[in-house]
């Protein structure tokens, strides 16, 4: 993003405050939370190291989906599961210590007053000393839900810190032996927990649904002093020729104003998860100064789902390798789903060994080379496609434009703090050297002239 125009629209977004933190914690009484797990029966608070040991006895390995398989592997997820239908709460009596909390939590989260948030009672998990759970993403695993909340019930326990990241600011929380911890966050924060090195940690996931408005009414900020100054660079992004990669007739590089400014926006989404009422956090804020200035400057606003494709020389084999290996993102890890080597036939000539069965490829917890990486060599090219779009209406569908052009495109946060959804190392393939490609799924606003 070199174009003034563009730096300053980059500056000026991002000098719009957060209404609330990609995660919330609360601390609060065990007194209304009562709990029967069938095998065990009524779950004393704090949970003393006995009925935490009963527990496991009910509980069986946590596992993870992957399309049509369900996995197992102790090195992604370490930790016991008692299955749902073995867990009893007094949702009425539980109800009065859960929904002021969910109140205060969607507050910090930023989420607009009228917007109702809830939670589904998904799993209870229980780590022994050495278990633990791998950074990962969670699923979306029901309509409308944004996050989860996780409530660790009072017990003695050591290690085992659940910790969120997100844009490279961590959120950690250690439980309490006295106190129930709610922590609260949006579905696509990284976290992981930490192994417990001492106790038992106990705890009840949720899914945390919303329904209504998540962010603030873009009218409520018209006023903001950003709008004004955003309105202005609009119009300058869009009566300013920039140089095109195609040439004219006389052999010239082709200038003409462009016709669309993206924005990347800050959290990811899914398109069963994404809409005007939908955005988190910043994004939300964001948005609605966005549409704010667009329509000052007269101009169309769409919300839209993007894929970045960024190619990197790979220096990571430390021989001259011939392979090609592709990683995607599953719930709990990394699952390697292609796997190729190279060989060479009875005249030299390089061909594709056989596959390996995706079956015994690997899962990891971390890609085996990651962005940032001291093993990736110069950037060699970016490319931003975008996937999905939403007008003012709510209308939903395929861009009629895709391809994002460099000088239309306004980056928010670094997306090298984002985690990619896919990758692919590339060795050595007879005519180049090794790469490293890693393609992220990103949300935009896209403002355009009117029609």
């Amino acid at each position: 993003m070199t174009d003034k125009t563009l730096r300053v629209i980059g500056k000026l977004m991002c000098s719009v405050p957060p209404t609330g933190s990609f995660a919330a914690r609360r601390a609060g009484s065990a007194e209304n939370l009562v709990i029967e797990v069938d095998g065990v029966g009524p779950i004393r608070l704090p949970v003393t190291p006995a009925q935490a040991r009963r527990l496991c006895e009910v509980a069986q390995p946590a596992r993870y989906g992957l399309r049509e398989q369900t996995l197992l592997d102790a090195n992604v997820r370490d930790t016991w599961e008692v299955p749902r239908d073995r867990v009893t709460v007094d949702e009425r009596q539980w109800h009065e210590t859960l929904l002021p909390t969910l109140d205060m939590l969607r507050a910090e989260l930023g989420l607009a007053p009228d917007c109702e948030l809830s939670a589904e009672l998904h799993s209870m998990l229980v780590y022994e000393p050495g278990q633990f759970f791998a950074r990962h993403q969670d699923s979306e695993k029901a309509d409308g839900m944004i996050g989860t909340l996780v409530v660790t019930l009072p017990s003695a326990f050591a290690g085992g810190e659940l910790v969120i990241e997100q844009q490279g600011t961590k959120v950690t929380d250690q439980g309490s032996p006295e106190e129930l911890s709610f922590v609260a966050f949006y579905g696509d924060c990284e976290h992981e927990v930490l192994p417990v090195t001492d106790g038992f940690r106990i705890t009840l996931t949720y899914n945390l649904v919303a329904k209504g408005r998540t962010g603030p009414d873009a009218a409520a900020l018209a006023t903001h002093p950003s709008v004004a100054l955003l309105a202005e660079q609009l119009r300058a992004h869009f009566t300013t020729p920039k140089e095109l990669s195609t040439l004219s007739a006389d052999g010239q590089l082709e200038k003409r104003p462009p016709h669309q400014l993206v924005y990347l926006l800050d959290h990811q989404y899914s398109q069963h998860g994404f809409g005007w009422d939908q955005l988190k956090g910043a994004d939300a804020a964001r948005a609605g100064v966005m549409l704010a200035a667009a329509d000052i400057a007269g101009y169309d606003t769409s919300l839209a789902l993007a894929e970045v494709e960024d190619t990197y020389d790979e220096d990571y084999a430390t021989e001259m390798a011939i392979y090609r290996q592709r990683w995607e993102r599953v719930e709990d890890g990394w699952k390697c789903v292609e796997s190729a080597d190279m060989d060479f036939d009875e005249n030299g000539e390089m061909v594709e060994a056989e596959p390996d069965d995706p079956a015994s490829l690997p899962v990891r917890s971390s890609l085996p080379l990651t962005p940032g990486s001291e093993d990736l060599g110069e950037p060699r090219w970016s490319t931003v496609t975008l996937t999905w779009l939403i007008d003012r209406s709510g209308a939903a569908g395929e861009p009629a434009v895709r391809q994002v052009r460099d000088g239309e495109l306004c980056t928010g946060a670094s997306k090298s703090t984002l985690e990619p959804f896919a990758s692919e190392i590339e060795g050595y393939m007879g005519n180049e050297g090794n790469t490293a490609n890693f393609w992220y799924r990103r949300a935009a606003i896209i403002i355009r002239p009117r029609q």
